[in-house]
This record gives C-alpha cells, structure tokens and sequence, in this order.
C-alpha cells in the first residue's frame, strides 16, 4: 500500500515537473551595439545573421495544439535602445491578405502580432501587431475574465498608440517585416537585468486560423500566463522622457438659417506634456485639451432599453496607461470627464504594487472664460499576490458647487491550478448635496470559472443598490441585482474536417431590483440562454443565440406613463408579465480577397418596451468590408430593428440605420474618409396595448398631460477628413462636417441643413 502511494505521488510530481517544463520557453537575444539600423523589410544588417531564431509555430485557434502549415521564423536581437524583432513568414497557399492599412485597421489583413509582458506579472503586456507591408496596429493586451461563447480567450484594446518602426515586404512563399521597438515606448522594472514574458501571435486571413509561437492551450484560465520569456536583458538605456504636444485648432459653423460660417473656437491652443519619470512610472498633464476630432461612434442596437450603451475611450490622454485603470467592474470610465479644461495623471508600477492617479477640472459651461467647473479625482491602487493573484482598491470623487459624488471599493483576483479563476469586488457610492447626506449606497460584483479544453462552467452575482450612482463610472443598470450561471461545451474537429470548432452553451439568470432581491422576492426577470457557436474550414463561422425569458412588468420605467379613464388621468400599469422565445443567427465569412461580409438576423417574441406589452420583434445588423484596391478601404453597416404589437400586427417601433465609411490611402501615413450616417427612427402613437387599448400621455415640463403621438425622426451626419499622422501626437486634421434632416425617410427631396462647419487641428510632437 505505500508503494502505491509512493508510485502515485512521485507520478504527480513528475507530471507536475513535466508541465512545468513544458511551459518554460527561455529566449536570450543577443546585445549588439549597433544603432543606425534600416528599417526596410530586408534582414540585412549582420546583427540579424547573430540573431537568435525561432519557429515551429503551433495552432491555437480553433484547435489547439497542431503543427501549423503556415511557419513563421521570429529573430531577435537587441541594441542599448531598442529591440529589433525580424518575421519571416512563409505562406505555401499564396493567398497573404495585405493592404495599405491606416493605423489599427488591420482586421482584413494577414498579421502578426509581438506581445510584450515588461513586467512579466502576467496581468497586462503590450502589443504590437503588423501586417505583411508592416502597417501598424498596437495596444495592450489582457487576459478576458468573462469567457462567452464567441470570446477569444484575450482583450486586445488598440486605442493606446505607441512609437514604433516597422517596414514589410511580400515575398514569393510569403512576407517578411522588419521592427524597432525603441525602450522608451515601454514601461518596464527598474532592475539592470529585464525578464520579460513573451509571445508571437500570427493570423491568416483565408483559413481564420490564429497561432503562437510559444505553444499556448485552450482551456487554460490565463493566456498571457502560458507565455515564454526574453531573459537577460541588459545594459538597456532609457533616458527619461519629457514629450511636449502643443495642439492648435479652429473651427467654423453654421445653423440652418445661417447663411455664414461663424468662428466657434474660443480657446484655440491646447498642450499636453509626458514625463517619464523612470521606466516604470509615467507622469501626464494637459491643459485645454481638444478631443473633437475622434471618428464618430458607430450606431448600436439597444435590445434592451433599460440598459445604457457602452462606448469605449479614444481620448489620448486617458488612453495612456489606461490597463492601470481597470477594474472588472467599471467604475473607472474617464468619458465620464466629458470637457477638461486641466488634468494631471500619474500611474506606474512599483515592484509588486501598481498605482494609477487622475485629477481633472472638468467644464459644463461653454467656454474657459465662462466655466461650470467640477472637480474630478481617481485613485487606483493594486497590489500584486503570488501567481496572477490581487488586491485592489478603487476611490472616485467628483464634486460640484452644490453636490459630490464618491465612490470606494476593493477588489481582488484569484487563480488556482491554471483552472479556477475567482474575482470580487464590493464597494459603496454616496452622493451628497447642500442640503441633505446621501446614502451609503453598496455595489457588489462576484464571480467564478472553471475552464477546460473541452469543458468549462462559470458563475456570477452582482448587485447595486437604487441609489449607487458612480458618476465617473460606468454600470449598465442600475438599481439591479443578477444572479447568472451556466456550463459551456467545446467540441473539436479533426485535421481537415469541414467543422473545426462546435461551442455548445446554456445560461440560466434571474434579475431583481435591488428591494425585491433584498426582501426574499422572486427574480423579476428569469432567462434561459441555449446557444451555439459553429467555426467551419476556411474561416467561415455561425452562431446561434436563443433566448426564452419570463420579464415582470419594470414600473419605475413608466413613472411619466399616463392613461386617461373616467375618474381622470391614472398612473400606467403594463402586463404583469411577459413571455418571450426568439432567435439570433450570425454568420460571418473570412476575408474573400477583397471582400468580407457579416450578417445578424433575429425575430421571436420579444417586449413591446414602449407600451410594455407582448411585442414581435425582428432585427438585422450587418456589415460588408470590400477593399477593391490595396489603397481604398469600404466599410458599409446597416442596422434595422423593428416592433410589431402582437395584437394585430401593427409596427410600435422602428429604427433604420445606414452607414458608408471609404476611407483613400494615398501613403502609409495621409489618407482621406469620408463617412454618411442615416439614422431613421420612428414610434407609433402610444396606447395600452396589453389592457385598455386606450391611448398613453405624458407630463410635460409644465406638468400638463400631453398625448404621446407619433414620432418620426430622420438624421444625417456626413463628416469627412483629411489626415496625416506620421507618428502618434503629430498630426494635420482637415475636416468638414453636416448634421441634415428630412421630414420623410430615404426621400432626400426636402432635406434640410440643421448644422454645417469646417474645422482644422495641428499637433506636434516634441520628443527628447
């Protein structure tokens, strides 16, 4: 009996050493001295003949684990200054997707992509991506928490920019590209001998197949925990960085009965400074910022109404350590900071500690000259555990002449066996005025994971109390408690099967306000999700999602409701309950040479949220990429979501929404665009669909009870720009921009000018 016991455990062991083995993946580049290099897309210097090499790239997605047909050689050196990384990609299929791509739109192109963990904690790292002509996409990377049914195992956030060199050619069995990292793009540890987690990643564009160069599982709860390393970096030069971007802009405009353009710009000069203190701390300030010339955010469906839409940051000044932010829960969101006239930020990382500080003075009122000012303040603040385990705490504050608002929570993060992940974050929000003390407010935010190749199941609990009110931050729904679970099964085809992948799931939530949770009630909300994800060869994929919901009639989201009876105007009262059953298809295909398409189709039962009443939903989003030369970029979207009463057909809702985007590269670094929206919406005079069928009022600012009549609006935006931005924080923007409108949709017989103007913005990046 204890030789069986002495044979299991040293079994265990000896598994245990074997994985850990496996897992190690050590690279030492060499140090070389040179610092004139060509960054061309030819390896030609002798440094890369030195060079360390590596290849045998291996399959990640869909399937894991495969030798890839596709292999690339990855050579690296480095210099005092910067790391030289040189990709030889072969392609025996001869179908390289490659484009003359503006920065970050790179998704119809092949790709590769360098991940950098400076910090080798395995939390966050950098990412550089580039296609076969070296265009440029970068960000960060972290690893994704919430694994749905069509997630990648990581979040790729592009909107950070970092200076880099990069240069790409075709070849006759692929392409090769050359990079330059310089140092003081990164941050990193302040020791003399850097170890830093690494991984390649390539994309093909004709198979959808994406694999690694450090051969990384599926299944495993961490992506950027199954990385290699570059080790023994050393005698690294990085003088502190002190970057001055003075902004200077103007803009002109006029309305629809203006017949010229009036001046708008009162406070023309704007600048921003970065210091880098050391390598692993960085210090921002600006002072009357300018973030107006950001493309325009793309039009999303809103399924469910009593929820808000999340739009992501672009701004450069937050975007700037950014991942130093973050918490699972967002109540961190610095679009809440609408119009700064001065901020200041410091974020770093000291050894195992991770600090990030935001202060603003954010302007409601419409000039400096003419300032509403409050005062905004964030803190972020986390300690790092063993593994890829943490601590945190999160302190927001904004406060006004006659109101503030604060936020407190902590927060942590557990990961057990490369398997069992477990986060948590619980805090308050109070919101005071001239008169009265808030209330203590509490929020809560709990979840779990067990992950495996094949199996994987999760489970969460938040909830925020009816009078959190995070006013820097960001929660779809408050007043909201959910309780949500459920398992997920993947299936994986053979070596040149027509299904590579087959991702089985089912979702069981019940939802509350937060009352009806605390008081024992039952969910008001019950929803049963089965879905299905299907990835076929050569990159096309279908999805399914199914919804089969039971909703309770929400009250506090008909407080302005109002029928008219005999006895005089009575608060509107919904269908207790609404049964709901529908479907979603998705289909998406790779990218056919020039073209790639994606479509959305939905219909079923689903809430009539105007009258709150059973309601025959059907909606489509779709969106064509064609790229009919290397050069020219066509992005066409169009949304459309409707709403039939049940009871007889007639339509309650629609809304239509067309949008053509072109965009010219004349060279890597000047393009033109141009981008038409049309954005048609249209409800049905209101009645008691459900009950009376008599019709629905509202009460005016006046407190008089107004019929809610029919609604139809129809906008046009048309905004088109020049651009040259041959680094991030230099750049020319020349632009013109119409807001029109029609009385009836896609006439364009009566279209009527609401505003019109032009507006130009030069920055300049002085770097030392």
């Amino acid at each position: 009996m204890k030789y069986i016991w002495f044979t299991v455990c040293s079994l265990l062991i000896i598994n245990d050493l074997q994985a850990q083995l496996s897992n190690s993946f050590d690279i030492s580049p060499p140090r070389f001295n040179q610092k004139d290099v060509n960054i061309d897309g030819f390896l030609d210097e002798v440094e890369w003949s030195k060079s360390v090499s590596h290849s045998g790239f291996t399959s990640y997605l869909p399937v894991d684990g495969r030798p890839t047909e596709d292999d690339t050689e990855v050579r690296i050196w480095y210099s005092p200054t910067a790391l030289y990384v040189g990709l030889i990609a072969h392609e025996i299929h001869n179908e390289v997707r490659s484009t003359l791509a503006d920065r970050d739109k790179l998704e119809n192109d092949d790709r590769l992509t360098l991940i950098l963990d400076t910090y080798n904690d395995k939390r966050s790292a950098f990412a550089f991506t580039v296609n076969p002509l070296g265009q440029q996409r970068d960000g960060t990377i972290t690893d994704n928490t919430s694994m749905g049914r069509n997630s990648k195992p990581f979040r790729y956030d592009d909107n950070p920019d970092y200076v880099f060199n990069s240069k790409g050619r075709l070849t006759e069995d692929g392409f090769i590209v050359e990079i330059e990292i310089p140092f003081k793009s990164l941050r990193y540890q302040s020791k003399n001998t850097q170890n830093w987690g690494f991984n390649v990643l390539r994309y093909i564009q004709h198979s959808g197949y994406t694999s690694t160069l450090i051969s990384t599982k599926i299944g495993v709860a961490s992506f950027l925990g199954q990385s290699g390393k570059l080790v023994n970096l050393s005698g690294i030069k990085r003088d502190r960085i002190f970057d001055i971007n003075p902004e200077l802009r103007g803009a002109v405009s006029r309305l629809t009965d203006d017949k010229k353009f009036n001046s708008e710009m009162t406070d023309p000069l704007g600048i921003n400074v970065r210091y880098g203190w050391s390598s692993n701390v960085g210090i921002n300030a600006t002072v009357n910022p300018d973030f107006s010339q950001i493309e325009a955010d793309v039009a999303q469906i809103n399924y469910d109404p009593r929820r808000s839409l999340f739009f992501p940051e672009k701004r450069p000044f937050f975007l700037d350590d950014i991942e130093r932010f973050q918490t699972s829960t967002r109540l961190i969101y610095t679009r809440r900071i609408a119009n700064p006239v001065a901020a200041g930020k410091i974020a770093g990382k000291f050894g195992a500690n991770t600090i990030g500080y935001i202060s603003a003075a954010d302007n409601s009122g419409p000039s400096i000259s003419e300032m509403d000012l409050s005062y905004v303040n964030v803190l972020r603040l986390k300690r790092d555990l063993s593994d890829q385990n943490h601590m945190g705490l999160v302190f927001t504050d904004k406060t006004h002449t006659d109101r503030s608002n604060k936020v407190f929570a902590i927060d942590g993060r557990f990961v057990e066996k490369d398997t069992y992940t477990f986060r948590a974050q619980g805090g308050f929000s109070q919101t005071n005025d001239k008169e009265e003390t808030g209330t203590i407010a509490p929020m809560w935010d709990v979840a779990a994971s067990a992950n495996g190749r094949k199996w994987s199941g999760s489970f969460s609990f938040k909830g925020y109390h009816n009078e959190f009110n995070p006013e820097v931050g960001f929660i779809e729904r408050g007043n909201y408690v959910t309780v949500s679970t459920g398992p997920t099964r993947r299936f994986y085809g053979k070596k040149d099967a027509i299904v590579e992948q087959l991702i089985l799931s089912l979702r069981l939530t019940g939802n509350w306000d937060y009352s009806g949770f605390t008081n024992g009630k039952s969910p008001d909300d019950r929803r049963l999700y089965p879905s299905f994800a299907i990835q076929f060869r050569d990159g096309w994929k279908l999805t399914n999602f199914t919804w089969i919901e039971t909703f309770s009639y929400p009250e506090s989201f008909f407080t302005n409701h109002y029928i008219k009876t005999s006895s005089g105007f009575t608060s509107y009262k919904g269908t207790p309950d609404l049964f709901n059953i529908g479907f979603m298809m998705d289909l998406s295909t790779p990218q056919l040479d020039r073209i790639s398409g994606k479509i959305k189709y939905g219909f079923g039962r689903d809430p009539n949220y105007d009258e709150w009443a059973p309601g025959d939903i059907s909606l489509i989003e779709s969106i064509i990429k064609w790229n009919p030369t290397d050069q020219i970029r066509t992005v066409i979207r169009y949304n459309q979501q409707k709403n039939f009463r049940s009871s007889d057909g007639s339509l309650v809702s629609e809304s239509r929404t067309p949008r053509i985007k072109i965009e010219y590269q004349i060279t890597p670094t000047i393009f033109l665009r141009g981008v038409v929206q049309y954005t048609s919406k249209y409800r049905d005079t209101l009645r008691d669909n459900s009950r009376t069928e008599l019709p629905i009022y509202f009460k005016d600012s006046n407190g008089d009870f107004v019929p809610a009549s029919s609604v139809e609006t129809n906008n046009i935006e048309a905004d088109f720009l020049f651009s040259y931005r041959p680094i991030p924080g230099t750049l020319v923007f020349i632009g013109y921009g119409s807001a029109l409108t029609e009385p009836r949709r896609f006439r364009f017989d009566s279209v009527q000018r609401n505003s019109d103007g032009f507006f130009m913005k030069v920055s300049y990046l002085f770097q030392n």
